[in-house]
């Protein structure tokens, strides 16, 4: 088996990690308190489109929508409750040179990474807009470096013999291609009728719909697709994109929770489909981590 890492990467890792935790307990907790200053008297006003949109009004995400606001408030619960462990466990493991600990931290990683670029981009300027630019540069360098650290064949050579190839590559691609669809049948009839997707408000563009098309989408089947050919590279980042998917379903998860406490309408659709991914989710980066090696 060869290793990627070395010891100035483990300090480099850490180090990057540790800036990132703090950074995030920043803004998981600013965002998450009720910050009475900033609230705003117009929490209604009629967006370029024509359409009506509601403003929540209250704390740091007080000139975002209702529905974006709430999603973020479920994020930010998630990247404190889970996030932050899972990157503390992660790191730790992988400084006593555990695979299953570099899984973990470079999956974590990939979350902090989707989740700062969503807000750097997406969420309205507000007093953190600094912190989130800071964690999504922190968290990209961290990752690529993450990544880098595994061997050609790190993963594929400790996976046990009974890996479940096909499950595991189906999984992947049936959820690549089931977000594809979803987000497609979003923005197409908006296209073909000339009216703005649901979803869209008073923001510039779809951002997250944007980014899991460019990026989630074709990384999963991808990856999928190398996996079911018994691919060392899609062993390599399969061991990371179960982890980000897994995170990924559970802030989708509990932004839903967080949404329908705030009276935000939930297509019944997409809480199945997010229930179900979060379920999947977390079978297959269980069975993923259970697959390789408890001595590598």
């Amino acid at each position: 088996m060869v290793r990627g890492e070395t010891n100035s990467t483990k300090t480099i890792l850490t180090v990057l990690s540790a800036l990132i935790i703090i950074g995030a307990l920043i803004a998981s907790i600013g965002g998450l308190l009720d910050m009475k200053s900033t609230t705003i008297a117009q929490k209604t006003f009629v967006s370029i489109y024509g359409e009506s949109v509601g403003l929540d009004g209250n704390g740091l995400y007080a000139r975002d929508s209702i529905s974006v606001a709430a999603q973020a408030r479920g994020q930010d619960w998630v990247t404190l409750l889970v996030g932050i462990p899972l990157l503390k466990v992660g790191t730790y493991l992988m400084r006593k040179g555990s695979l299953r600990g570099k899984m973990l931290q470079t999956g974590v990683l990939g979350y902090f990474l989707y989740t700062y670029a969503s807000y750097s981009y997406l969420s309205m300027y507000n007093p953190l807009f600094l912190v989130y630019v800071a964690l999504f540069g922190l968290s990209l360098y961290a990752f690529i470096v993450a990544f880098r650290s595994f061997g050609p064949t790190e993963v594929a050579d400790s996976l046990k013999p009974r890996f479940p190839r096909r499950l595991l590559g189906g999984y992947l691609i049936g959820m690549g291609v089931l977000l594809l669809l979803m987000w497609i049948a979003r923005i197409v009839p908006a296209l073909v009728s000339g009216t703005p997707p649901v979803g869209l408000e008073h923001y510039a563009t779809l951002v997250i719909q944007a980014s899991d098309l460019a990026v989630v989408v074709p990384a999963a089947i991808l990856t999928g697709v190398l996996i079911l050919r018994g691919s060392a590279m899609g062993a390599t980042l399969s061991a990371v994109l179960f982890m980000k998917l897994l995170t990924m379903a559970l802030a989708l998860f509990s932004m839903m929770l967080v949404m329908h406490a705030s009276g935000v309408a939930l297509a019944a659709a997409e809480v199945v489909i997010f229930t179900v991914l979060l379920g999947l989710g977390l079978v297959a980066s269980v069975v993923m981590f259970l697959s390789v090696s408890s001595q590598a």
